[in-house]
Parts: structure tokens; C-alpha cells; sequence
């Protein structure tokens, strides 16, 4: 009994006696007596791995795959839409006031340069026409009295050639000659400027030539397609009163190449660069892929979203593409790399963690923590973790998480 109680009394003072080494260095720490230099701390353990050890029963149920080499390709994805290439549309509107009384086309319709799209009854055409008339009246006008100052200065000129009329009157004659021709290039000048106003309205010089010898020229005026394409839109109909302020009555767009407009999360936008290549799909055409390249980025984000518009061209000759579909995108944003990778199914994630269930040579298999980059279909890249060729559980993780949660033999 008493060996025993010194055995106790020993091991009591170890501890005391490690204690007291303590302070004393810390003493001797802060009054110089001693180097300052900490001990070294022994590295935490890493976490002892969980392995679970199945029957044969249970490892007939699992599906077990070596980790395979799979070129990965970094990109990004985005949401956004097809839009009209605004290089190659027009916006049609009226140059002048007026009711509509005839549309030909409807939204969708093709139609070539020059062809008739609406008319109008122009209250432009109507103060064009009494400006026209009153111009043709002064130049008439003019016309005739040129006609009589020259005959009234010829006159002159034999009568005071014959002296019997005095210098004065025969000068005054002439005066009244040069007057009339000023006055006739006047009125010839403001007629050229009504019928320059009358072809701006669409009158052709027949028409002007016409109006001419009947006094009666039509308020109607056409307005005609300035280029070749689809008609995207229209906001017209008869009836309506239209101005050279108004909205366009049609746009005209050219679809053989539209737009592809990918919104980049703010998060993004430093991997997006200019010319790299865009993958876009719609709905609607399964797994068809339209490809293209960046050509230009938004100077600014939407504030209301925080996206960043980026924009790719894309030909579109069996115009399948219409403007405001709705697309996703792809966007390359580096070169393959070939990295080990697994099936998603064989992954299992623990809050932020993930890992995988590794088949040893001895028959266990082994939990172990793995790195997750990018996402191929149903194909993860393992950034840190794994090596290709090692074995790993791709069906019957899960079950193999739950059952071993409580097996921590090795």
C-alpha cells in the first residue's frame, strides 16, 4: 500500500512539476534570462478517413468505375435573347402629316426596295398645292408683263430714235424692262422651290407637269420601302393621323444575321473577352447549337440587374432566329484542359465539402475529400483529391454514406 500511495504521490508531481518549468520560462522569457524562441507546435492530425468494409451481398449492389482522364472546358453560362441587327434594319416613318387611308403589308411580310407600304391623305400636299398655284400665278403674271415693258420699250426706242420722245422716257422704258426680267427670275426661282416641295411629298414631274394644265393634283401620297427585308414591326393602321414626329410606322429588318445578347453576372465579366466564342441555345430546336464569336461588350452594367450585356453576329440564311427569343449561353472562356474527372452520382457533399468513396485493394473502400471544378453534363472535373485510374464508387454512394456514418474501423 504504501508503493502504491508513492507511485500516486510521483505521478501527481509530474504534472506540478511540468507546470512550474512553465512559468519559469515564461519568468525567465520576460526578463531576458532565456531565448524568446516559442517551442515548435506539433501539426494538428489530419482526420482519420472512414472506410467501410461491405459483404459481398452489398458490394454486388454498387457500381464501381476507375476515374477517367475528360478534357474539361472552362466557360461561363448566361441568359439573354435574340434581337434584330440594328446595322441592318430601318425604321420607316411618315416626312409628312397626314391620314392613313390604305396599309398593304403586315408584320412578317417580306418586300423588296421600292414597294408600297402605306398611303396617306397629306395635309402638307394640300398648302403644297395652293403654294404651287399661287407661284404659277406670279410667274404667268410676270411672263406678261415682261411681254409689255419690252414691246413698250421697243416702242420707245423707235420713237426716240426719231427724237420725238425725250431721253428720259426712253430710259425709264428700259428700266421697266430690266425690272420685269428680276421680277420673272423671282417668281421662276419660287416655283422651283414649291415642285421641289411637291416631289419631297412624292410627286413625280408628270404629276407636277399635270397639275400644271388641269389645276388639280391629288392629296394622296405612297410611302415605300427604302430597303429590302422583313417588316418586324408595325404600328400603323388606317385611319390614323400620322406626323414627322411620330413613332416609325414600320421597321424593316434584314434576318439573314441577328444579334445574339448574352447579360454576363457581375461575377463573370472579368472571364468574358472580346472574340471569344459564344454557344447559344433555344428553345424549341433541341440540342442545335448556334455558334459565334463576341464582338462587343456593354461599357456599363444594368444597374437594376448587375448583368453585363455582351453581344455576338450570327448568320441566320433560313431566318430560324427571331428577334425576342429567349436563348442560353455558353461563353469558351479558355482552352481544354484535361483533368481526372467522375460521374456526378459519385460524389457525395456535406454542406460546402464534398467527397468520394474510393475502392481499396483489400475490398474496403474509403471515404476521401475531393475538390469539385468544373461541371461537364453529368461529368465533374476533380480538381485535388484523386488521380485517374483509382476506383471509385459511382452507384451506391449515398447508401454507403448512410451505413458507414457509424463505422469507424479501419
Amino acid at each position: 500500500m504504501i508503493a502504491g500511495l508513492a507511485v500516486a504521490a510521483v505521478a501527481f508531481q509530474e504534472p506540478v512539476r511540468r507546470a512550474a518549468e512553465d512559468v519559469a520560462g515564461l519568468v525567465g522569457r520576460l526578463s531576458g534570462q532565456v531565448p524568446t524562441e516559442l517551442p515548435p507546435v506539433a501539426e494538428k492530425p489530419a482526420a482519420p478517413s472512414r472506410v467501410f468494409q461491405p459483404s459481398k451481398e452489398q458490394r454486388a449492389t454498387f457500381a464501381i468505375s476507375p476515374v477517367q482522364t475528360v478534357m474539361f472546358r472552362p466557360e461561363s453560362s448566361a441568359e439573354g435573347r435574340i434581337a434584330l441587327n440594328d446595322d441592318d434594319n430601318v425604321p420607316v416613318a411618315s416626312p409628312y402629316s397626314g391620314r392613313v387611308t390604305k396599309v398593304l403589308v403586315r408584320a412578317g411580310d417580306v418586300v423588296k426596295a421600292g414597294d408600297l407600304l402605306l398611303t396617306l391623305e397629306a395635309t402638307d400636299m394640300v398648302q403644297a398645292q395652293n403654294d404651287y398655284q399661287a407661284a404659277l400665278n406670279t410667274l404667268q403674271k410676270q411672263q406678261a408683263l415682261l411681254k409689255l415693258d419690252q414691246t413698250i420699250a421697243s416702242r420707245q426706242q423707235e420713237l426716240f430714235a426719231a427724237r420725238a420722245v425725250a431721253l428720259k422716257d426712253y430710259q425709264s422704258a428700259q428700266n421697266d424692262v430690266i425690272a420685269a426680267q428680276s421680277d420673272l427670275k423671282t417668281a421662276e426661282a419660287t416655283l422651283d422651290a414649291v415642285k421641289n416641295r411637291l416631289r419631297l411629298l412624292g410627286k413625280s414631274d408628270a404629276e407636277i407637269a399635270a397639275f400644271e394644265k388641269s389645276g388639280r393634283l391629288g392629296s394622296h401620297v405612297e410611302i415605300r420601302a427604302p430597303i429590302a427585308g422583313t417588316i418586324v414591326q408595325r404600328k400603323v393602321g388606317v385611319g390614323q393621323f400620322v406626323s414627322s414626329s411620330s413613332d416609325p410606322a414600320f421597321i424593316i429588318g434584314d434576318l439573314s444575321t441577328v444579334w445574339l445578347i448574352a447579360n454576363i453576372r457581375e461575377s463573370e465579366v472579368p472571364k468574358v473577352h472580346i472574340g471569344q466564342t459564344v454557344e447559344a441555345r433555344v428553345a424549341g430546336f433541341g440540342d442545335r447549337v448556334f455558334q459565334a464569336k463576341i464582338d462587343y461588350m456593354a461599357a456599363s452594367l444594368e444597374a437594376a440587374t448587375r448583368r453585363l450585356a455582351v453581344r455576338s453576329e450570327i448568320e441566320n440564311p433560313d431566318r430560324v432566329l427571331r428577334p425576342e427569343m429567349f436563348a442560353t449561353f455558353t461563353i469558351l472562356t479558355g482552352p481544354p484542359q484535361p483533368s481526372p474527372a467522375v460521374p456526378l452520382a459519385a460524389i457525395v457533399y456535406e454542406g460546402a465539402e464534398a467527397h468520394v468513396w474510393v475502392a481499396r485493394s483489400d475490398g474496403a473502400i474509403a471515404a476521401r475529400r475531393v475538390r469539385i471544378g468544373l461541371v461537364n453534363g453529368e461529368t465533374a472535373q476533380v480538381l485535388d483529391g484523386l488521380q485517374a485510374g483509382e476506383e471509385v464508387v459511382t452507384r451506391g454512394a449515398l447508401f454507403i454514406d448512410r451505413a458507414a456514418s457509424g463505422d469507424k474501423a479501419s
